[in-house]
């Protein structure tokens, strides 16, 4: 069926009048409903750093709709920032929003019969989120993302908010200069609207929003406050609209080789581990295959050409400037598969002919990297045996082969209050379970325990292993993402104070020194710890999948062990 006889069925003729008439309700005319008809889905609210500006954004979207002869619909979903209950149980929810935001995009699109959407997000879980729901919607999409803030100078530095964690939760217990110290970046760290400008979540996922090809090329590392974010903006929405008319949809975009690139992306670019959830679960959501042999597959071949923190001490808006995903684009050319599609009606290929860096400090080329491999590597063994993230280039090479007594604890609160106790020594491996999707519910990033450690100058003395995530800011030795996780009877369930742990990041193993018949003896008696959630919590800690497939809420797969 064309674009017109679609329209002409679904608001011509006797049996489309109510439609018509709740539409005219809204002020909308029949010359109005004969267009193609825009959902515009914004994430804006006055509680989120990375959200507060996109009404403007939003505004000139609509302008771009207007243009190109769509009729535009905008619709609002929730967006919350991940550093404001960090340390308290809602913690929880940072993850689990995902799933939310992506119900109510499905939910309106269809409900409301939308032809096209405008994906308008800035940070986290909250991009996959929206693009989760324009998937599942089936309709013509385009992302539009918030883009970074503008960078805190501090001693004549860029300094971004890890700094501010770091202090808080570890160094911040040990004076007044700290305190001083403390409370000048609480001013400063966050000079406007915009995602924290460093190689966090945020930002590794406005980059993949356009390097998977769904937003426009150069849109998403331009700052949140300049003006060509709204040029972008303006763009994006008059090129929906030729996108409903031409029928293209997240499907076409985002095949195997397009998730591949942004896998290699990733990768290359030393991005958040929270990319590896987010990209397993677009691969799910679109019926293509991606699993973690992938990830680690390709983390053997692909450079690291980024220093934007923490790798190194650039800044996204540093990136921006040494050109952005094109040029990224471009210094990857040679392992990108560049027949890929993208919004914009060019492929990946024919993008990367376009930029490349114009700043090697910030982003060098492939024949001159950072380091040689990817920036994360999956560690399988008896305590991951369906594998473990961690991301190497956080990772110091005397660290990279690791062995110490286990120190348990069954949160993050637990051990951070253990470190700056002063009762983790060096050499130690500390174990932070019943954190995974079930078991937190929601897989909480364990920020405190790794930030109090780089606070207090031993992340890269202590190992922090987890069946919970951790975050883009996240520096120190770190692997998590461990699956199974203790709440469906995983390995890491029944590791014992002072057992010895093995890890060799060369070699992807991750392994508990005790013999497989002693674990097996153990999780013969393990039960799981009674704990009781409601509402959006209770059902995650139900059906939420592992991590290693995704980490969403999944009707279809109930754990007998969990439930």
């Amino acid at each position: 069926m064309t674009y017109r006889s679609k329209k002409l069925a679904l608001f011509s003729g006797r049996g489309s009048s109510s439609r018509r008439a709740i539409y005219k309700g809204c002020g909308y005319d029949d010359t109005d409903l004969s267009k193609p008809l825009i959902g515009i889905v914004n994430t804006a609210n006055d509680a989120g750093l990375g959200h507060i500006h996109l009404d403007r954004l939003a505004a000139r979207v609509r302008a771009g709709i207007l243009q190109a002869g769509g009729t535009p619909f905008e619709f609002g979903t929730i967006a919350t920032c991940g550093a404001v209950p960090i340390g308290m149980p809602q913690f929880r929810y940072e993850l689990v929003i995902r799933d939310v935001i992506a119900s109510s995009v499905e939910i309106m699109a269809g409900v409301q019969l939308l032809d096209g959407l405008v994906l308008l997000a800035s940070c986290d879980s909250i991009i996959p989120g929206v693009l989760i729901g324009g998937i599942r919607s089936g309709l013509p999409c385009i992302m539009l993302t918030g883009g970074p803030q503008e960078v805190c100078k501090s001693g004549g530095r860029s300094v971004v908010m890890s700094e501010l964690d770091q202090l808080v939760f570890g160094a911040g217990y040990a004076g007044s200069e700290a305190e001083e110290k403390i409370r000048y970046l609480e001013d400063h760290v966050c000079p406007g609207p915009g995602a924290c400008s460093l190689m966090g979540t945020a930002n590794t996922m406005q980059i993949l929003a356009e390097g998977l090809g769904m937003a426009l090329p150069g849109s998403s590392t331009a700052p949140a406050v300049y003006a060509e974010k709204e040029r972008y903006a303006t763009q994006s929405g008059r090129r929906i609209v030729e996108l409903v008319r031409e029928g293209v949809t997240p499907g076409d975009i985002l095949t195997r080789e397009a998730l591949l690139n942004g896998v290699i992306i990733t990768l290359a670019l030393a991005g958040s581990t929270n990319a590896v959830l987010h990209l397993l679960s677009f691969a799910s959501e679109v019926g293509v295959e991606l699993t973690l042999d992938d990830f680690d597959r390709l983390s053997r071949d692909i450079p690291v050409i980024s220093r934007v923190i923490p790798t190194g001490r650039a800044t996204v808006i540093d990136l921006y400037n040494a050109g952005g995903v094109p040029a990224v684009l471009g210094e990857l050319k040679d392992y990108l598969h560049g027949e890929c599609v993208t919004v914009s009606g060019r492929t990946i290929g024919e993008l990367a002919e376009l930029r490349r860096s114009s700043d090697h400090e910030t982003l060098t080329s492939a024949d001159a990297p950072v380091f040689k491999n990817g920036g994360i590597a999956v560690m399988r063994g008896n305590i991951s045996p369906n594998g473990a993230i961690c991301r190497t280039t956080t990772i110091s090479e005397k660290a990279r082969k690791f062995t110490g007594p286990a120190r348990v604890f069954n949160s993050d609160e637990e051990a951070h209050g253990a470190v700056v106790a002063g009762k983790i020594k060096k050499g130690d491996v500390v174990v932070i379970r019943y954190e995974g999707p079930r078991g937190a519910p929601g897989m909480r990033e364990m920020m405190m325990t790794t930030d109090a450690l780089v606070g207090l100058s031993m992340g890269q003395d202590v190992f922090v292993l987890t069946d919970g995530r951790f975050s883009g800011f996240t520096e120190g030795a770190a692997i998590g993402h461990i699956s199974p996780e203790a709440a469906v009877g995983g390995a890491i369930a029944v590791i014992e104070e002072g057992d010895i742990v093995s890890i060799d990041i060369e070699k992807r193993r991750l392994d508990l020194d005790v013999p497989e018949e002693e674990i097996n003896a153990r999780l013969a008696k393990w039960k799981l710890p009674k704990k009781r959630e409601r509402g959006i919590l209770g059902i995650y800690a139900k059906t939420a999948l592992q991590a290693h497939e995704g980490a969403m809420i999944d009707d279809r797969v109930v754990d007998e062990r969990r439930v």
